[in-house]
């Protein structure tokens, strides 16, 4: 090979080195190499086909959701909830389910779940990554919101992705009758505590803030640290840990304090 040619190879061999890998290699990434995934991912960040890959997940999984239980089954055990605590009568109760499964309501309903399920999703995505970067400024970390947000989507993909299986799995696995829709992996603290001292046995508030205590939850932080930190500059995966578990702590409180007082 002659110097001209060594030479006018080298360019190439680096231009491929330094390519972005494709959609797929990064999620499967995310699962076995997370630290040099978000890395890489941070080198070139793309957001549109995770972002699209995300909606498209929780439209299939709303559609599907609504779909199996049904939603006659899926509001009447809501209702059923808000006359035991003593928000509504059962005539009421029994009125609102009347409305929102007949005529035109019930059809805009049934559409409402998949799209519902796509916007929360990027919804999602975009406050966590706004949120981290205000983080990012307090702690005086240096970063860019386009990495930050390309992580979000992909960590969230992944975890989405699994929790998503074992959902679609149980709603054709279980009768609909049996499946607790604010519980439907019961992958949480809460249905630990539910099998072994009933749902009411202990206060409502202990059980509400236990939901939050979630395996996917968990993961899904693990999963953000680690790639905020690849992506940023001055900020270790140990901060960016404290910071995602300071902020879901204070939501958990939030949510439990709010579905105690709904009863």
């Amino acid at each position: 090979m002659t110097p001209e040619s060594n030479l006018a190879s080298q360019p190439t061999s680096s231009a491929s080195a330094a390519a972005p890998q494709g959609f797929l290699s990064r999620l499967i990434g995310v699962y076995f190499s997370p630290g040099e995934t978000f890395q890489e991912i941070g080198r070139a960040p793309r957001v549109l086909v995770p972002l699209l890959a995300l909606m498209v997940m929780g439209a299939l999984v709303g559609f599907l959701m609504i779909n199996r239980i049904g939603i006659q089954t899926f509001f009447s055990k809501q209702y059923e909830q808000a006359v035991q605590s003593g928000q509504m009568t059962q005539e009421q109760a029994n009125q609102a389910l009347e409305r929102v499964t007949s005529g035109p309501a019930a059809t805009f309903v049934k559409a409402s779940f998949p799209i519902f399920g796509a916007i929360n999703w990027a919804v999602i995505a975009l406050i966590l990554a706004g949120a981290f970067k205000l983080v990012s400024m307090l702690v005086g970390a240096d970063n860019e919101f386009k990495p930050l947000f390309s992580v979000t989507l992909y960590a969230l993909l992944a975890v989405f992705l699994i929790s998503s299986v074992l959902v679609v799995i149980l709603l054709y696995l279980k009768n609909p009758e049996e499946i607790d829709i604010n519980n439907l992996v019961a992958s949480n603290l809460n249905a630990l505590l539910a099998w072994a001292v009933g749902k009411d046995g202990l206060p409502k508030f202990v059980m509400a803030l236990a939901r939050w205590i979630d395996l996917f939850a968990i993961w899904a932080i693990a999963l953000l640290a680690i790639g905020y930190a690849a992506v940023s500059r001055r900020l270790k995966t140990s901060t960016a840990a404290i910071a995602l578990g300071c902020i879901y702590g204070v939501v958990a409180l939030i949510g439990a304090a709010w579905s105690a007082l709904r009863g």
